[in-house]
């Protein structure tokens, strides 16, 4: 396929589109208008993340680009926030298109950049874009994503990490001088303690099996991280993964399989 078929993209739009999400995302919406494409990511009331996205900006229109599986889930918790607020949220028809920048023609204006990953453009289209020889297929796009640590977070990771346990941070998907939004509470005081006791790492196991998103990592008998995303990369499982930062030094297992930090 040329379209990333594991990316779904979730429409808000409206007057009003912009104040909802502000109130909603941990990303400020006043970044969103340099005609690129951000991280950000949707937190439950206890400051879990809900999912992790890219989010592209035009005019009332903001399109939200995230894991298929976690599309319904993100619409739902949004559609408890619109109230009375002139705001429209929907599934989009749109689909994903991918191309590294290198392979960017000169007339092409459809594709933006990821801010976090310059060399990668997202396009959203009902139709596959002309000019472009070389998509990005679904696999090679998720192990770019690994290989640059960025989390866009599946079903089996919804709702059990913080946005710095994913390193969202860092990745400046997540403000804290914007102002209030849904878990803003417990993210605030995690970040003011100074230390984040979990952080996300890129490891490979030393089996050529694929370790499934949602495998617990053990240092000995003692759990001390969980995998968040995985993909078979030169017969290898590289993954993402949160884990105890004071363990992160520790012989680790996933199972009887040894695994190493990268």
């Amino acid at each position: 396929m040329k379209h990333l078929e594991h990316l779904r993209i979730l429409t808000i739009s409206g007057v009003d589109a912009g104040e909802l999400l502000q109130g909603q995302m941990t990303q400020d919406i006043r970044k969103l208008k340099d005609d690129k494409i951000h991280m950000t990511s949707f937190c439950n009331v206890q400051g879990r993340v809900i999912a992790s996205a890219f989010v592209q900006c035009e005019g009332d229109r903001y399109d939200l680009i995230l894991s298929s599986e976690l599309v319904e889930d993100l619409c739902n918790h949004l559609q408890r926030y619109i109230l009375r607020s002139k705001v429209e949220i929907q599934q989009s028809e749109k689909l994903a298109y991918a191309i590294f920048s290198e392979d960017i023609a000169s007339d092409q204006e459809l594709f933006k950049t990821l801010s976090n990953n310059p060399e990668r453009m997202l396009a959203l289209a009902n139709s596959v874009p002309e000019n472009i020889e070389n998509f990005i297929a679904s696999e090679e796009w998720i192990e770019h994503d690994i290989k640059g640590m960025i989390p866009i977070i599946h079903k089996e990771s919804s709702e059990k990490f913080i946005p710095q346990m994913l390193n969202l941070d860092i990745l400046n998907a997540v403000s804290f001088s914007k102002g209030c939004y849904t878990g803003q509470e417990v993210v605030a005081r995690v970040q003011h303690r100074g230390k984040i006791k979990q952080r996300m790492f890129k490891i490979k196991t030393e089996s050529k099996s694929l370790v499934s998103a949602g495998s617990e990592i053990h240092h000995g008998t003692k759990k001390v991280g969980t995998v968040v995303i995985s993909e078979l990369i030169d017969n290898f499982s590289i993954c993402l993964a949160v884990i105890n930062s004071a363990d992160s030094n520790s012989p680790l297992n996933i199972g009887d399989i040894n695994i190493n930090l990268l």
